[in-house]
This record gives C-alpha cells, sequence and structure tokens, in this order.
C-alpha cells in the first residue's frame, strides 16, 4: 500500500529514520560504557521496544504500571517503573507483576510510601526493587536533601520485603534551555548532584546498585557519565519539533509525522486538515513551557498551524499552493504525546507502507 492510500488523519513511522535514530543513542551509549534503558512512553509499542532490545539495551522504563504489565505480557523481564506507586490496588497489581518478571523496580520518595510497599511485599519470597526519586531541579516528585536521601535508603534496608536499588532522576527542567549551552549546563549539574548523593550514601555505608538520570536533551549533551549507571531517554526513537527547537535535533531526524487531508481552501490565506487536537495534540512545550507557536512542522509547505479544534486543523499561509483532497505530512510538536492518541502506526519505507503497528499501551493512565 503506498501512503497516499492510507486514510486519515493517521501517524507515520518512518522506518529508516527510526532505525537510525535507535542506532545512534545505542552507539552514544556503548561508546560511553553506559547502560541505555530507553523509556517507551514516547511510542508505546512492545514492537519498537523489541528493535531498542535488539539494538542493546538492558530493558525498559515506563510511566505507567498500566504500561509495565503490557510490556511484561509481550516477554519484556527488565522493567522499570520510574513513578511512584501508592494505593493498595496499584500496590497488589505490582505484586503480581513483580512474580511474573526477572527484574522490576519502582520508585518512592517518601517513608510512607515505602511502608505501604512493604506491607504488600514483606512475605512475599520476592522482594521488590525500589529506588528512591530524586529531584535534580524540576521541582515535581522526588527528594534533594541528602539527609532526607539517606533517611529514606536505611528506611527501604530495612525493609524484610525491599531492596535498595539505587536512585533516579529525571531534569526535566532541560525543556527550560534556550541555547545547548543551557541544556549542557543542565545535563552536567544531573550527573554531578547525582554523583554527590551517591557517594554521601556510600560514605554513610549504603551501597548505590543504580544511578539513573533520563532525558534526550540531556543524554545529546552530557560531558561525561563516569558516575551513572544507565541513562532513560525516551523521545530520541522519534524526535520532534520541541526536541528541534532545543537545537537537539534536525527535521530530517523526526521519524513520526501525521498524515493529513486538506478538506477545504474556505480564503485566499487558509486551509482546513481533518487533523485536529484529537490527532495533532495542542502540546506547544514540555513541562509546562510553550516553546513553539504551532502546532507542528507541514512538511515542504511554506505555512503554520495555527489554530485546532478537536477535528479539524487551520492552517494559515501566503501563496502556498494546496489543493483539496491533498495529502499532506506534519512532523508533530510532541511525539509522547501523539502516540497516545492513536490505535495504531503505519510503518513506512519509501513511501509504502512496511507494516501496521498496534500502540498496545496507549491510554494506560493507571
Amino acid at each position: 500500500m503506498n501512503i497516499n492510500e492510507i486514510d486519515t488523519p493517521a501517524l507515520l513511522i518512518d522506518f529508516s529514520k527510526l532505525k537510525d535514530n535507535i542506532k545512534k543513542m545505542q552507539d552514544f551509549s556503548d561508546l560511553k560504557g553506559i547502560k541505555l534503558r530507553p523509556h517507551i512512553k514516547t511510542h508505546k509499542m512492545p514492537s519498537i521496544a523489541k528493535m531498542q532490545i535488539e539494538a542493546g539495551a538492558i530493558g525498559i522504563a515506563v510511566a505507567k504500571l498500566g504500561e509495565a504489565e503490557v510490556f511484561a505480557n509481550e516477554g519484556f523481564d527488565d522493567i522499570q517503573i520510574a513513578n511512584i506507586i501508592i494505593g493498595e490496588k496499584k500496590i497488589d497489581r505490582l505484586f503480581h507483576l513483580n512474580g511474573k518478571v526477572r527484574e522490576l523496580s519502582v520508585c518512592a520518595d517518601s517513608i510512607e510510601g515505602v511502608r505501604q510497599l512493604n506491607e504488600r511485599f514483606k512475605d512475599s519470597g520476592k522482594q521488590m526493587n525500589v529506588m528512591i526519586e530524586i529531584d535534580s531541579g524540576l521541582g515535581r516528585s522526588g527528594l534533594k536533601d541528602k539527609t532526607e536521601i539517606l533517611k529514606l535508603a536505611k528506611e527501604i534496608e530495612g525493609c524484610n520485603g525491599l531492596k535498595f536499588n539505587g536512585i533516579l532522576t529525571h531534569a526535566g527542567q532541560v525543556y527550560s534551555a534556550n541555547t545547548f549551552d543551557e541544556i549542557q549546563n543542565i545535563a552536567n549539574f544531573e550527573v554531578s548532584f547525582m554523583t554527590d548523593i551517591a557517594e554521601f550514601l556510600k560514605y554513610n555505608g549504603i551501597e548505590t546498585p543504580n544511578v539513573s538520570i533520563g532525558s534526550t536533551p540531556a543524554a545529546n549533551a552530557n560531558e561525561s557519565l563516569d558516575s551513572i549507571t544507565e541513562i532513560r531517554p525516551g523521545n530520541y526513537v522519534f524526535y520532534d519539533m520541541i526536541q528541534v527547537s532545543l537545537g537537539v535535533a534536525k527535521i530530517e531526524q523526526c521519524a513520526l509525522s501525521i498524515l493529513t487531508t486538506v478538506i477545504s481552501k474556505p480564503s485566499n490565506d487558509r486551509v482546513i486538515i481533518d487533523a485536529g487536537s484529537k490527532a495533532l495534540h495542542t502540546d506547544r512545550g514540555a513541562h509546562g513551557n510553550d516553546k513553539i507557536k504551532t502546532y507542528g512542522n507541514v512538511l515542504n509547505k511554506n505555512c503554520s498551524i495555527l489554530r485546532l479544534s478537536e477535528e479539524h486543523g487551520f492552517i494559515y499561509h501566503n501563496g502556498e499552493q494546496f489543493s483539496i483532497g491533498e495529502k499532506i505530512r506534519i512532523i508533530p510538536n510532541h511525539a509522547c504525546a501523539v502516540c497516545n492518541l492513536f490505535d495504531y502506526a503505519y510503518l513506512i519505507e519509501d513511501n509504502k507502507v512496511k507494516d501496521i503497528i498496534e500502540i498496545s499501551a496507549r491510554g494506560k493512565m493507571t
């Protein structure tokens, strides 16, 4: 099938760019002598995660317990839930998942959270791996005071149902950077901050088996990773206009696009497409930063997507040529959010459909 035969709006993945992006990040990790644990919240597709594992990734990171369950059912046996799990129902699901996979870890940043976990796992026969989430500047969840981190590590080590598995952070403030130098400064701070914590814990008698950091911009900017055991970039598999706006990637590297059809030409400077917010999403930045003024980049056209309703996109232009029924491709602002809007994606090569991939872990909110 040719891509022009695909009904729209549709999600497309360029196979050659996908392979190249996977290879380059793995090559980078291998060169640095560090483990790569890709965050699958970007693509949510077991078939793509298998490509990453085959390339050399040690396992996967997920954002939600539901994502972990989907990937465990697909045979993935080294899963890190890079999030905090609270509440009896979720912890019971975590308990059953821990019995299905070889390696599973979860995050905590409070005594109460640790005690909830231990209450379920204390008599399980298989300890739950727990990582302390660190706030390295984003101001989200996580601890930053070394004394509090040490106290929590000792609490975990004192729980017979749990095993202290290290420290984890996401310096998401990197998405606020305006220059590559700023990205590099944040990336370097993330490494030094986590190194300092690991050394403090060791000085106080606690070994830190894993020091995990993660973001695509930081992974592309880190000067030294000597003290880090693993990185968790996710967006690199596709890239998007947020990464382009940060100078992390070029449009030519973006593997994900939305295919849409021109359905109306109501004026000389405006056309309407059949992809609105339900296909393109409304994100124009990450972590609350609206760095981008449009809703995606239209390939091979001089125009801007300036408005969205649920089912319609408003493209404004100055003399660009469009025709009713024409199909165009758009690089989305935020690949992770867009993948969550579609049931499946078309894997394409040389403008032909190579495969249709189910986005199995989309919509996993819990």
